[in-house]
Formats: structure tokens, sequence, C-alpha cells
């Protein structure tokens, strides 16, 4: 308790102050590469692979492990601008060595210099590629945190869409999945949240979004069309303002047919799947492994809640 109220005052000292106003990218970029560089003090730098898939330069953790178990692509988060490079290569090296599964971290182009859809693009090529090399065809867990969330389940509808396999699951971290910033914890948690406050959806609208309507399936999922997707784990604190988002797109996904499961952890910040010190960030992991290995030995859809 005492490490998660440290945690929680620390972000708000840190990053919930950006959104008092409108902060330029670059204001943004500079605080987030700085809280990365920090995080990664007196921790072993985790070095990728370095591949092109689909004429995307990926990142490849887990060299060793065998691709015919299954392929993770990752997609991170960073509200579409930024990118903490370190953090998000020690959590999917931590995935690949607990899972035993290679790991395919997707550094897609950034806004605002490469707006909607050209981040989005580039994880679907990534897929495209990937689901016809897996071995056996379509072993591939997609998961997405944040902004890369909000890619995971724009990328399931266009390959569903496309004609093109589904994954054999999805897992997405405090996903936003309405652009119209019309979820009831938008208000209701704008205190609560440590990390992001209202200004942050006219950011990301002004920053990705420019001119694309806000309710496009591609950049707002809750809007699309939720059937015939693989299944979908949501995971979300009570205290964050996308925590709506999260229960509205699975009571669509299953309404629509689509298996859809909620994991709530309580009081925790946006980011605490990457705080290792923390026992709920602990208990993530375990339970992420244990889906993973079950999902790629037999396919299986049932997903603990926590």
């Amino acid at each position: 308790m005492i490490a998660n109220a440290f945690v929680n005052l620390l972000f708000r000292i840190w990053f919930k102050r950006l959104w008092r106003g409108m902060p330029s990218v670059s204001q943004v970029r500079r605080k987030f590469l700085l809280a990365d560089k920090l995080s990664s003090l007196g921790r072993k730098n985790v070095i990728p692979q370095y591949r092109n898939i689909g004429g995307v330069d990926v990142e490849w953790l887990g060299e060793n492990a065998d691709v015919a178990k299954g392929i993770i692509i990752y997609l991170h988060g960073g509200g579409f601008a930024v990118r903490a490079k370190f953090t998000d290569r020690r959590f999917c090296h931590e995935i690949s060595c607990r899972s035993g599964l290679s790991v395919v971290l997707v550094p897609y182009r950034l806004a605002p210099e490469y707006p909607y859809p050209h981040g989005l693009n580039d994880c679907c090529r990534v897929y495209e590629t990937l689901i016809d090399a897996a071995t056996p065809p379509g072993n591939v867990i997609v998961i997405g945190h944040s902004a890369g969330a909000n890619y995971a389940l724009a990328l399931l509808m266009r390959a569903r869409n496309q004609g093109l396999p589904q994954p054999v699951a999805a897992i997405v971290l405090s996903a936003p999945t309405d652009m119209t910033a019309q979820s009831p914890s938008v208000v209701a948690n704008a205190k609560r949240d440590v990390m992001q406050g209202p200004n942050i959806w006219r950011w990301v609208q002004k920053t990705y979004l420019a001119t694309t309507p806000l309710d496009h399936p591609d950049v707002s999922p809750l809007f699309g069309d939720w059937a015939g997707l693989a299944p979908i784990h949501f995971h979300v604190s009570d205290s964050e303002v996308l925590l709506d988002d999260s229960r509205r797109a699975v009571d669509r996904a299953r309404e629509s047919g689509t298996e859809a499961h909620l994991s709530i952890w309580h009081d925790v910040p946006h980011n605490f799947y990457f705080l290792d010190f923390l026992a709920e960030s602990r208990q993530f992991h375990e339970q992420l492994v244990c889906f993973l290995e079950g999902a790629m030995a037999s396919k299986a859809t049932a997903i603990p809640e926590s």
C-alpha cells in the first residue's frame, strides 16, 4: 500500500500536471522520455534483434524462443506520439522469458509527423505478414497498451474485414476505445486518475486525428463491428479515466457474440503493468503468462478473472 501511494503521488506530480493545459508534443516527449530513462537506471539494458517485417522495422525479443510455439505482437502506448523504448523492451523481454514465446515489438510511426492512419497501417502490415508466417498459421497473440491497445482492437476489425485469420486472442491494457470522450469515467475519474486529465483527449485529437471523424471505427473501435473477433481480455484500473472505455467495449463485444473478459485493478496508475515493484504488476504478469501458456498450448479461450 505504501508503494502504491508513493507511485500515485509521483505520477500525479510528474505526469498529471502536464494536462492542466495543452502541452506541445515536444514537452510531452521530453517528460515521458526522461521518465523512461530514469526508470532504466541500474537495470540491465535489453538489446533486441532488428528485423523488417512487412516493410516495417521491428524489434524482436526472444531470439532463442521456439517460433513454432507462437508469436506475440506487442503494440506500445504513448498517446500515439511517444515511445518509451527502454520500458517497452523490458516489458517484452519479461514476457518472452516467462512465456517462452518470441515477442515482436512494433515501433510504429508516431503522430503528429505521421498522423492517422500511418501508425495503424504499420501495425496491420506486421500482423498480415506474421499471420501468414506463423506455424501453425494464425498462432499469434496481439497485446497492446493504451494507444497500442486502441490499435490492437482496430487491427482485429481490419483483419476480419479483409478475410484474414484472427489471432489466438488479444490482450488490451487500458484501452482508449471512444475518442469522443463520452465514457462516464472521463469525468468521474478526472481527479482520481494520477496520470491522465481531460485535456489529453483534445491533445490526441489535435496531434493524431486531425480531421478524422472521432467516431470512425479505426480510431474509436467502440463504434465498430465487434462480431467475429478473437477472444479479448481487457485490463484497466478502477481509477483511470479510461475505465468505462473498457467496460463499454466488453459489453459491445459480448452483445456481438465475441468472447470478452475484463480485469479491473484497484487504485493503480495507467502504467502499473510496467512497475514490477508493485504487487499488482507482479500479479498481472503471473496471470498473463498463465493465459499465454494455456492459449498457445490448446488455443483455449478460458481466461481467468482477477
